[in-house]
Order: structure tokens, then C-alpha cells, then sequence
């Protein structure tokens, strides 16, 4: 890759910060001789003539991401931005806090892709003063932390704004014994109690102190318990539109007293007015005299990860609007209950939107990157959907060769060979859109087998359909990758079950034993390794703490594998007259309809 050069005389003053941020790691350079031409007009676009890239641009975001398209050796196009904002939120509360250090390297790839918002979702991973228990051994950011990530944001035309949680989603810090006076929940704090009040406006002054941005994003979906717990208790029942609107009132005032603008995902309202407490009910019904007390100042969030439809998206922005609001939307690259980032249904859902944000002319839009239920999935993999979603932004379509140059110049992993990689997440008949079925597969329990069932893997087409396909994808990806050895353990672990099940039928001792010194033993190795190298990757993006969720995972498989180890050991010398969970033939023990999510999944979202 040949160096750029850019002429600090020729070049507009709001660009050379991030010219020479972005030099720090890309080839870049300031000097004679200039390969690289800026001018600020109303519309981008971007020329290359004599060997020089000569970009036009209303936004900074706009510039920056011609220099990515100029160190990819392409030439446009360049167009504006079909959003004034276009941001992600990284979700840091699911066990996985991302380094300062590895921020900024996403920071630097996400201008010269052309973004221009960041949010860092923080439930309760920042810290504050004299409140312990707020982000207690959970890798939260200090005030200093979020004022490097913020300059170094600014350097790059890049607005660092906060995404927290003053209502609901607090579990994990509400679960200290010194939270009792401000829970109504497990997870929802305690409306009307001055102490709730007191928390949120050091919530509010922690991101007023230590970012340059005024917006700020103050959550509050999905309280579904909301009044429910001690609230009850203390005021008695009262209606959720009273409770929620009186609260957001008070945390709008905080606000207002500390310059900032809020901004709450808009669910709750949707939820509330719906008979089914749906939040995509199209029938729903909020009061005249509800959209009255919506605070003004505040900036409603439409989030919509699942449709497939601009139709859809159009008519919850029309229901979003008709509350007298002008909405953000945050679509999602779907990272959540998946080993990596899956690709197919994140274009299946993203395009529509874009679509009909295009249409309605929506001018705040955001990807979301969700880490539920531990946020295990492989992060460098959902570059490949942020360069995607960028094309998108930019009224292009997509294309696999461009994607696939834009990524190598820009230090990304291999767009085709992830999408290739993505494709692991869909080779199952049961596809279930909600929870990746590789995950279900890698932390199913050996002997109890709950996952197995809710799959209907007893069923040999189904169980044979994907081990086939499951083969045929990783013969495509790279060798003696993490991707590779995650797909090898699946196989494997699947292939282990067959071989017991068969074997115990038959009762045939000899494969038994065989099972028990060499095949268990090797699924013990390959789930070792697969830990060494998961842990590696995390080391590579996230401080350690939440790291632990994962090895308590893993190493609660591996004492299961022990166990049925000794199980069939105790069953062929005729200590045990069976092994736990496995049923010799189908009965209601082993009934799928018996499984559901509760039972096959991990609990514990942290």
C-alpha cells in the first residue's frame, strides 16, 4: 500500500487532527507532493485524476471516509451520508468492557469508515464516586479512561456520547445488599425515592465531567416489573404511564440542570399502551394526556432488530412521530447468542430499515452490538457488518470485491472469508432467530442433554442435515483458526453423543469403554484449547474481568464430561444401573416440547 500525502496548506483545518491520528497507524503522511486534496462543499464525492484523491465533503465523517476508500486504492464513489448521525453502540455490561487501547483502534476504523457517533453501553461499568458497589470488580471505566476515549474520539470528528440505564437493567448492581433502599426489583430502581435521584445525577454529572458531547443517552426500556416490587409495597398501585412519566420527568430535570440532552429507548411507551405489552403492536394506544407529560427535551429511540420489512419500520416511525416526536432509530448487527457475528439475518433485518429511514428521511440512525448472555461473540468478526452498514449509510449497494479491498487497507479481518465464517451460525433446521444454535451447541450439558432436545438433534435428518453443512462451511474457512477449532469441537461433541447413545443402547461395553478412555478425553482436550484461544481473543479487545463468566462456564463442561467419564466407568463395572440423561428410548423424559430456553440456555446475563 502506497503512502498518502497530504499537504497541511491544501488541506481544511478541521481535517489534519485526524489525518495525522489516523497516521499513527495507516499510511499516511503529511508533506510536498500531495496525493490527497480536500475541499468542503455540500456534496461529497471523490476523483481521482494526475494520482491524486480529491474529495469533496460536507461532513468530517465524510472526508475521513474517502481517505479509507483512497487507502483501498478506490476510486468512489463518494456520496454524502444518508444521516446526519451514524453511530454504534458497543455494549460493555455483559461481562465484556473493551480496552481503552482497543477502542481507539475501533474508533480509528470506524472514521475512515465513515461513522460519526460512538456510544460505549455502560449499565453500571463506570465508576462513581462513594458508590462501591457501582461496577465492583466489573472492569468499569474511570473518569479518566472516558476522557481519553473522548479526546481521542474528537481527534478522529467523532462524538463519544454515553448510554446508560437509569431505571431498569440494573441487576447486577442491585444485587449488592447496600442497594436495598433504591431497588423495587431485582433489576429496576425505586421511583420517588430521593436516594434513586441522588444515584442518577452522579450518574448524569460523570458523563457531563468527563465527555465533551451534551447528548446523552439515559435508557430505560424493558422495566416490564416497573412499580411491581417495593414500590408497591411503600405507595400501592398506580398506573405505569403515572410511574414512568413522573420519573422521566425527574430525570429530564437532572438533565436540564446539567446542560444535557436525554434521549430513552421508546419501548416502554409502545409496551405500556399494548393489550399483548408488545412492543411492535401497531394497535397500541398511548393517552392524549401520557404523550403530554413526555418531556420535550427528550429524544425517543424506535429500536427494531427483527423486521424484514421497510412497511414495518414505516409505520412504527409514523406511530414514533405521531407523539410529537422526530425519532432516532438503532438497528442491530447481530452479535447476541452468537460465537460471531451473523450476517444473514442482520442484512435480512437491516436493509428495510435503512430503507425506510432513507424514505422518511430519518436523520439519527445507530447499529447496535448487543453481548447477551455473556457476550461471547468474536468482536474483530463484526467489522465485516460495520463496513456492510456503512456502504448501506452511504446509498451504495454492497459488494463483496470493494468490501474485501476497503477491509485489507483498513486492517480488518477478511470480509468474504467472515461471511463465510457467518455462515456456521445458519447450517440447522431449527434456525432459531433468537438464540445462535452453535451456542446452544457448545454449552449444552453432556449427560442432561436439554439443548440436544430443544434442537430436535435425536431426529438423524435433522442431526445429519447439519453436521453435513456444518462440514462443508469450515472445509471452506481457514485452518487452524479459532473459527475452525470452534466448529471442529462442535462436531466433535456432537459426533461423541451419537456414538454413547448407540453404544449404551446396544449395551456394548467394549465401544463404551472405548468412548470413555479416548473420545471423552479428546472433546476434555478440544474444549481446553477452545479456551485457551477464547480467552486470547478477549485479552486482544477487553480488560479480563467478566473473562471469568466464560471459564466457569467451560470448566463446568469440562467437570461434566469428568463426570460421565466416571458414570460409564461405574455403569460397565455395574455400579449404576444407568447413566443420568441418557434414555434409552423416547419417552416424556426426553420430550422436546419439555425444553425451552429456560432450560437449555445459561442463565445469568453477566
Amino acid at each position: 500500500m502506497n503512502t498518502l500525502v497530504w499537504d497541511r496548506s491544501q488541506t481544511p483545518g478541521e481535517l489534519v487532527c485526524a489525518l495525522k491520528t489516523l497516521a499513527d497507524e495507516y499510511p499516511l503522511s503529511e508533506g510536498d507532493g500531495a496525493n490527497l486534496a480536500f475541499r468542503k462543499d455540500q456534496f461529497a464525492g471523490m476523483e481521482f485524476t494526475d494520482s491524486v484523491y480529491s474529495i469533496a465533503y460536507n461532513q468530517i465523517s465524510e472526508a475521513l471516509r474517502g481517505v479509507g476508500l483512497a487507502l483501498a486504492g478506490l476510486n468512489g464513489p463518494l456520496d454524502n451520508c444518508i444521516f446526519h448521525t451514524f453511530g454504534v453502540m458497543v455494549d460493555c455490561s455483559r461481562n465484556a468492557v473493551m480496552t481503552v487501547e482497543y477502542g481507539k483502534s475501533l474508533m480509528r476504523r470506524l472514521a475512515l469508515m465513515g461513522y460519526n457517533r460512538i456510544m460505549f453501553y455502560t449499565e453500571d461499568t463506570y465508576e462513581l464516586e462513594d458508590e462501591p458497589h457501582f461496577g465492583f470488580l466489573r472492569g468499569a471505566y474511570s473518569a479518566a479512561e472516558i476522557r481519553e476515549l473522548d479526546d481521542y474520539a474528537y481527534r478522529l470528528g467523532i462524538e463519544l456520547c454515553g448510554c446508560i440505564q437509569t431505571l431498569g437493567h440494573l441487576e447486577v448492581f442491585l444485587r449488592s445488599a447496600g442497594t436495598a433502599g433504591i431497588r423495587d426489583t431485582s433489576d429496576i430502581l425505586l421511583v420517588d425515592e430521593e436516594k434513586t435521584y441522588e444515584l442518577i445525577r452522579k450518574m448524569i454529572r460523570f458523563w457531563h465531567d468527563n465527555c465533551r458531547s451534551r447528548n446523552l443517552h439515559i435508557g430505560m426500556d424493558e422495566a416490564h416489573n416497573l412499580g411491581r416490587g417495593k414500590f408497591l409495597d411503600k405507595y400501592g398501585y398506580q398506573n405505569n404511564f403515572e410511574i414512568f412519566n413522573r420519573h422521566l420527568n425527574r430525570v429530564n430535570t437532572i438533565c436540564s440542570e446539567l446542560n444535557m440532552n436525554p434521549m430513552i429507548w421508546s419501548d416502554m411507551y409502545f409496551r405500556m399502551g399494548s393489550e399483548t405489552g408488545d412492543y411492535y403492536d401497531l394497535n397500541t394506544d398511548i393517552p392524549a394526556d401520557v404523550r403530554k407529560c413526555i418531556p420535550p427535551e427528550c429524544k425517543l429511540v424506535y429500536w427494531d432488530y427483527y423486521h424484514l420489512d421497510s412497511d414495518f419500520y414505516d409505520k412504527m416511525i409514523e406511530q414514533h412521530r405521531s407523539l410529537g416526536k422526530e425519532p432516532a432509530v438503532g438497528s442491530g448487527l447481530w452479535t447476541w447468542y452468537r460465537l460471531f457475528y451473523d450476517h444473514r439475518q442482520t442484512a435480512d433485518r437491516v436493509l428495510p430499515c435503512i430503507d425506510s429511514c432513507r424514505e422518511n428521511k430519518i436523520g439519527d440512525f445507530f447499529f447496535t452490538m448487543w453481548g447477551d448472555n455473556g457476550a461471547y461473540c468474536n468482536f474483530p468478526s463484526v467489522y465485516a457488518g460495520l463496513a456492510w452498514g456503512a456502504e448501506s449509510a452511504y446509498g451504495q449497494q454492497p459488494d463483496a470485491d470493494r468490501l474485501e479491498a476497503l477491509s485489507a487497507a483498513l486492517k480488518l479481518p477478511s470480509y468474504k472469508e467472515t461471511l463465510r465464517i457467518s455462515e456456521m451460525n445458519h447450517q440447522i433446521a431449527c434456525r432459531d432467530n433468537g438464540v445462535g444454535t452453535l451456542s446452544i451447541l457448545l454449552w449444552d450439558d453432556p449427560i442432561l442433554k436439554k439443548g440436544w432436545r430443544h434442537l430436535k438433534l435425536d431426529d438423524e435428518n435433522i442431526r445429519s442435515e447439519f453436521m453435513n453443512t456444518l462440514e462443508a462451511v469450515l472445509a471452506q474457512i481457514a485452518p487452524g483458526t479459532y473459527f475452525q477449532l470452534t466448529g471442529r469441537l462442535l462436531l466433535a461433541k456432537m459426533t461423541a453423543t451419537v456414538e454413547l447413545e448407540n453404544a449404551y443402547r446396544r449395551k456394548d461395553l467394549p465401544a463404551l469403554q472405548k468412548i470413555r478412555q479416548d473420545t471423552l478425553p479428546e472433546i476434555i482436550r478440544l474444549y481446553e484449547e477452545f479456551i485457551r484461544e477464547f480467552r486470547s481473543q478477549w485479552k486482544s479487545c477487553c480488560k479480563l474481568n467478566g473473562l471469568e463468566t466464560i471459564q466457569i462456564r467451560i470448566g463446568g463442561l469440562l467437570l461434566r464430561y469428568r463426570e460421565l467419564i466416571l458414570q460409564l466407568e461405574e455403569f460397565e463395572k455395574g455400579i449404576i444401573p444407568e447413566i443420568t440423561g441418557i434414555c434409552i428410548q423416547s419417552d416424556s423424559r426426553c420430550n422436546p416440547a419439555r425444553s425451552c430456553y429456560l432450560d437449555y440456555a445459561v442463565t445469568g446475563t453477566h
